[in-house]
């Protein structure tokens, strides 16, 4: 009889432990994809950060495009220290080939000049949504002679939102990071 209530008792302690066990496993696979999609987060933010700082906002570009005042883009077109346009966009169906891989689609890409997409979000990580918000609206370094002065007296801004998802296989190992940063330009001529 004391037999049988030890294994009973042995039974219920080594089901608990199994239980922590993997319960404590899976929480933490969980952590370490959580780790990894901010990291992979924070460095594409800072890919696209660091080439409004030094660049300049294309502002010819949003020109062309018929979007209502304040709404947010999904492109983002800037020309760089070097004067090669670069303009950042979630993929498509059309440019789904330039991601890392198939669960990495859709991913964030950037062209240079009028090279092809690249993806500057690493594999295991796809876009769910990215947006741009431009301002000024209109070219601020664009001086207009009649009026003797610039068309915006604010320093070019660009506010991005985004959300990324990490790609793993099982879905409670899953996890979304949203970013938003506001970076403005540091070559405001005035």
């Amino acid at each position: 009889m004391e037999l049988l209530v030890v294994l009973g008792i042995f039974s219920m302690v080594v089901t608990s432990t199994t239980d922590i066990f993997l319960l404590t496993s899976k929480s933490q696979k969980k952590i370490f994809g959580l780790e990894r999609t901010q990291a992979d987060a924070r460095f594409t933010m800072e890919a696209i950060a660091r080439e409004i700082r030094t660049g300049v906002i294309d502002y010819a570009y949003y020109a062309a495009r018929i979007i209502p005042i304040g709404q947010p883009d999904t492109e983002l077109a800037l020309i760089d220290s070097n004067q090669t346009t670069l303009k950042f966009a979630m993929s498509d169906a059309s440019t789904a080939g330039s991601c890392p891989n198939a669960s990495s689609t859709p991913c964030l890409l950037v062209s240079s000049g009028g090279a092809a997409p690249t993806s500057i979000t690493p594999k295991g990580v796809m876009v769910r949504n990215v947006r741009f918000y431009v301002a000024p609206l209109t070219d601020p370094n664009a001086f207009d002679i009649s009026t003797g002065s610039y068309a915006s007296t604010l320093q070019p801004r660009v506010t991005i939102v985004m959300v990324l998802e990490s790609t793993a296989e099982r879905a409670g190992e899953r996890s979304v990071v949203s970013l938003q940063t506001t970076v403005t330009n540091r070559k405001y001529k005035r």
